[in-house]
Formats: C-alpha cells, structure tokens, sequence
C-alpha cells in the first residue's frame, strides 16, 4: 500500500504556517485589509474624487477594479480549483509564479484601455502603481516571499493620504501597523517578509508619484 506524500510538506512558508497558534482576529485582519478590498477603494476613491460625476467615477471604478482585480482573482480562484496553487493567499512561494503572470496580463490590458479611453489621469497613475508594485513583487518573490498585504497597505495608505490629506495618517498609520502584526501572526509571513513589503509599497508610489505628477 503506498501513500503520495504532499511535495510541499517541509517547505518553510508551510511550517511557519503550520506552527502559528489559530488567531481568529488575525484571519479577520487578513480577510479585511485583502489586497482586492483594499485596491476596490482606492479605485473607488480616486475615480469618484477625480471624475466630473458620480456615474462616471463609478464607472471608471468599475472599470480598473475588473482588470486589477476580478479577473486576476478568477484565475487564481480557477487555480486553486485546480490544485496548481494550495490556497487563496498563495501561502507557498513557488506557486505566486502563474498568479502574478495573469494579473500582469490582466493589469497590462487594463491600464492601456483606461488610458486609451480617456479615464482620470490619477486613476491610471494608480492602476500604473498595480502594476509597478506586481512587476517588483514577482521578480522579488524568486528568492523572497514579501508580503503583499504590507506592500498594498503601504500603497493605500500613501494614496489615500495624498487624496484625504495628512489627517488620514491617524488611521492609515495604526491600520498599516495591525496589517503587519496579522500576517505574521497568522503565520502567513516572517517579520522580514513583511518588512520588504512595506518597503516595496513606499518605493512603488513614490516612483509613479515621481513619473506622473
């Protein structure tokens, strides 16, 4: 009688997920500041701040969120299906590979048709920094798992600074904070992991900032 034996067990994102003690206000952490909730506002915020009415922000909104958002979703959820990828959250490094190639795809598609349509130019600026940020995420994530929840978190807080005013900083600040506790907590990711993120998030925006503005 012969047993297949998992080819991921042993493999360091798994024992560290494994050996972190259940923290349900983590998981919710995690589910709430997703990256695909978190563009879904920025998205709505921008468009709606930087369109001449309200149907037309949300339609804009709409727009970026399909290609940012819903189809690389899609595709990962088609793969998870499938097994190719062991879960939502793309717990095992290996496996971002195909993910981020589809999103890149998606995204790519997405930002030449809102330019070439006409949508707000901060609007494709933000879509511009989605791809930016999966460019230097994919090609990090050969050799390091950082985290995509820091790296989108510190994404909005610097957008939704920028839009709100420094007022919102008393939030974005403590919300940024419970995004990197959470991960590592859950066991999702290492206290460095999450560290690159963050720092891939900072350098992302203040490059399109830097090209667009």
């Amino acid at each position: 009688m012969s047993s297949t034996k998992d080819p991921w067990d042993g493999h360091p994102d798994v024992v560290r997920l494994l050996g972190a003690p259940p923290s349900r206000w983590a998981d919710v952490v995690g589910r709430v500041l997703d990256p695909g909730w978190q563009t879904l506002v920025l998205a709505l915020v921008v468009s709606l701040r930087h369109s001449p009415t309200v149907a037309s922000g949300l339609g804009w909104a709409v727009a970026a969120t399909t290609f940012c958002v819903v189809v690389p979703y899609a595709v990962l959820a088609a793969l998870v299906g499938r097994g190719h990828v062991t879960d939502r959250q793309v717990v095992i490094r290996e496996q971002r590979r195909i993910p981020l190639l589809a999103a890149l795809a998606s995204v790519v598609v997405g930002l030449v048709t809102l330019a070439l349509v006409g949508a707000p130019r901060p609007l494709v600026a933000l879509v511009a920094t989605v791809l930016v940020g999966l460019l230097v995420l994919g090609g990090v994530s050969r050799w390091h798992k950082a985290s995509f929840h820091a790296a989108v978190t510190t994404v909005s807080v610097v957008v939704l600074t920028r839009e709100l005013g420094p007022g919102f900083l008393l939030v974005g600040v403590p919300v940024l904070a419970l995004a990197a506790w959470a991960r590592v907590r859950a066991g999702r990711h290492s206290r460095a992991q999450v560290a690159v993120g963050l720092v891939v998030g900072v350098l992302v925006t203040a490059l399109i900032d830097h090209t667009t503005i």
